[in-house]
């Protein structure tokens, strides 16, 4: 009796110690962010998938998003618009980059994009607002890596 009491408990425990990461692994593996700027006034969050051809010699990133302004400031009072830059190096060369950038102005909304890229070794990106008066870029954040073909 002892022995089923503890193999019932010991089951119980393990299984309720196991909820947490399948719940936890239940979320899609591609959603990334969000991700902010310096100021946390611009913000972007999306999906990266990545596909490889049959003698996983050349690979396709496939990266969807939303690009957030969130910064209701009048432009006259130092409002800006959300940028975000995305750069690649190539499976051939370790270069960086720029592949992508993207701006929105428009406080309180969003701007959808998305872009493929081929032959990708890494793929990172920051996150900025963007003056459209001096077409100039502050409040960078930090650079975030999306994504790195040597973790595969």
């Amino acid at each position: 009796m002892k022995r089923l009491i503890f193999a019932l408990v010991t089951g119980f425990v393990a299984a309720a110690l196991a909820l947490p990461a399948t719940a936890a692994s239940a979320m899609p593996a591609n959603e990334w962010g969000p991700y902010y700027s310096a100021n946390d006034l611009a913000r972007v969050k999306g999906t990266i998938d990545i596909s490889w051809n049959q003698h996983q010699t050349v690979n396709t990133v496939h990266v969807t998003g939303q690009l957030w302004d969130d910064d209701a400031r009048y432009y006259k009072h130092g409002g800006k618009c959300a940028y975000v830059k995305f750069q690649v190096t190539n499976l051939y060369s370790h270069k960086w980059y720029t592949t992508k950038t993207y701006k929105h102005c428009g406080a309180g909304t969003f701007k959808h994009f998305e872009f493929w890229k081929k032959s990708v070794s890494s793929l990172r990106f920051k996150v900025c607002q963007y003056n459209p008066y001096n077409k100039k870029v502050s409040y960078c954040g930090d650079w975030n890596y999306l994504y790195t073909a040597e973790n595969e």
